[in-house]
């Protein structure tokens, strides 16, 4: 890994792991709150979350190096709940638009790409490789919009609001046509998450491959 890669590596881990345990310590302790498994606070909430910021911190004290040196030799068994936990935070943050699950994706790809770089992998393995990625980060993606629009059409509020914007009745857009247009919808944004994933992983692999294999046998 170069020490560029190396540095962008590192921010990236020094960042995303307090920011994954403070936004994990904030949704467990508020769902324990909003499910009246144990009451607790706002005040509490935000304490939970800003410790769990903290742990963060220390992890990155005592690991970060460590992590960076490995980042391409992580176990599925650790990256696919990263990536499904980071996915729910995505669709959080945009309250259900799948953009951030897209550019998720197409990190997910550069990942695949580098990690199949990094390892020697040839071209014949790495397309299988890549598909595959590409084809789970479509059927994550895909997945959670679906679910999304379950639960909008089934908010008679929401049902509402889309009829007045689009000028139909509400039994038109939670009927047959209406699932028609959804299934749709998802069946389109699994195709172009498939293909962002499937380029930035060829390009990870590639071009920016290529790149380096030129400076190093320049020096």
């Amino acid at each position: 890994m170069s020490r560029v890669e190396s540095i962008i590596v590192g921010s990236f881990l020094g960042l995303a792991c307090p920011l994954s345990f403070f936004i994990l310590g904030w949704w467990i302790s508020a769902t324990l709150d909003i499910y009246r498994v144990f009451p607790i606070s706002e005040s509490s909430i935000a304490a939970v979350a800003i410790t769990g910021f903290c742990i963060g911190i220390l992890l990155d004290v005592f690991f970060l190096r460590k992590w960076t040196v490995k980042f391409y030799g992580f176990g599925l068994k650790l990256i696919a709940p990263v990536y499904l936990f980071w996915s729910a935070v995505a669709v959080a943050s945009l309250m259900g638009l799948p953009f951030s699950n897209l550019v998720l994706g197409t990190l997910a790809g550069l990942y695949v790409g580098r990690r199949a770089y990094h390892a020697g992998t040839n071209e014949e393995k790495f397309r299988i490789v890549a598909r595959s990625a590409s084809f789970l980060t479509g059927l994550v993606t895909s997945g959670e919009e679906a679910v999304i629009g379950v639960l909008v059409l089934r908010d008679p509020s929401v049902v509402n609001s889309i009829g007045t914007v689009a000028g139909l009745e509400e039994s038109i857009i939670v009927g047959p046509i209406g699932i028609g247009l959804a299934v749709i919808a998802c069946l389109m944004l699994f195709v172009v998450q498939f293909l962002c994933t499937r380029t930035a992983a060829r390009f990870a692999f590639g071009m920016i491959g290529m790149r380096d294999k030129d400076q190093t046998t320049h020096s």
